[in-house]
């Protein structure tokens, strides 16, 4: 049955699964029988894992029932075992010096625009927002730093705004709710945030073309997007050195996916690699209707925070170029995709 698998996955899913692949569902479902939380123990791509679930209920391998999924037979899985230290929650960062301004922000982020289904939004935990700016602080990427932020619905600009640390800030959002907030609150703060309402489907435009030394972005996760958010971030930047900050998750990103995108980096774009940290950014549950819901093998929506993807951090050398050619068609989906 698990040789079935590995031989229909790629042809019912458009992802490839390897014999790991299954051992780490098995693995996920010895602790739990959450379809959401095996999604994000197993470190799989949802549409992959709920194929592989879906198989295992049509064998009598798994049971469903109230909505949890049981295994019925004694399969031999991964074994997970967390060694997260408690204080950072694996970060590696703790944000006590930034303990006033984040208080400051837990209030005002209250009245910030719903995630939208429209642009694949979906904003990260207040915590993660300013656990990213206490990571590139410690990178030596922001005081007194010239700083773009491509997409801003974790309100990175906000959060940085409110340290004091960086020398400007320019937010390019297309999504003029957002725009409007940031604005308000740049003004009742004093924060002096530059935002504007932009689709990076477009062209960078000159004025923000090898002008900045640090870009945060949160590309969907295509390959046609990626090039694109994180092309367009290169192309501010104004010399080698500079850094870009980027979220990349497994959730919907398998390891061959993956190896493409590093590839892109590497050999298009000639940055490196400094940082991965994983399951850094921790994701709010978004209310709008997504794919994965379709794809579920039950109908229970999640209970916990189980999005979560990787921060990356990179750094141009001599000679790194972006992209950016005018992007036409659906970036959003591919194969991998569940939430849009």
């Amino acid at each position: 049955m698990l040789t079935d698998i590995l031989k229909s996955a790629l042809s019912e899913t458009g992802i490839k699964a390897y014999p790991r692949s299954i051992m780490r569902v098995i693995g996920a479902l010895k602790q739990t029988g959450d379809f959401w939380e095996i999604v994000d123990i197993s470190d799989e791509p949802l549409p992959l894992v709920a194929y592989i679930l879906k198989k295992f209920i049509e064998k009598g391998i798994v049971r469903a029932k109230d909505n949890e999924l049981v295994l019925t037979e004694d399969l031999e899985g991964e074994e997970f075992h967390v060694h997260r230290c408690i204080e950072c929650d694996g970060r590696g960062v703790v944000i006590d010096d930034f303990r006033k301004e984040f208080e400051t922000f837990m209030e005002l982020q209250k009245n910030r625009p719903p995630a939208i289904r429209d642009y694949d939004q979906g904003y990260v935990t207040h915590l993660t927002t300013f656990s990213r700016i206490a990571v590139a602080d410690q990178k030596g990427d922001l005081r007194g730093k010239d700083v773009i932020i491509l997409g801003d619905d974790d309100l990175v600009s906000i959060a940085l705004g409110l340290t004091n640390l960086a020398k400007r800030i320019v937010v390019l959002e297309i999504d003029s709710r957002l725009i409007d907030f940031i604005k308000k609150v740049s003004n009742e703060y004093g924060l002096d945030i530059e935002a504007v309402v932009y689709d990076l489907q477009k062209p960078i435009k000159e004025d923000y073309v090898s002008s900045f030394d640090t870009f945060f972005t949160d590309p969907p996760e295509t390959i046609d997007a990626f090039r694109a958010f994180i092309g367009r971030g290169l192309v501010t930047l104004r010399s080698p050195r500079c850094a870009g900050y980027f979220g990349l998750t497994r959730r919907e990103s398998s390891l061959d996916k993956w190896i493409k995108l590093q590839e892109i980096l590497i050999t298009e774009f000639r940055v490196v690699i400094t940082d991965i940290l994983h399951n850094f950014n921790v994701y709010v549950n978004w209310d709008y209707d997504m794919r994965a819901f379709e794809l579920s093998p039950v109908d229970s929506k999640p209970k916990t925070n189980w999005y979560r993807s990787s921060l990356y951090r990179i750094e141009t050398l001599e000679g790194f170029k972006g992209y950016n050619d005018e992007i036409t068609g659906d970036i959003y989906v591919d194969a991998e995709s569940s939430t849009t």
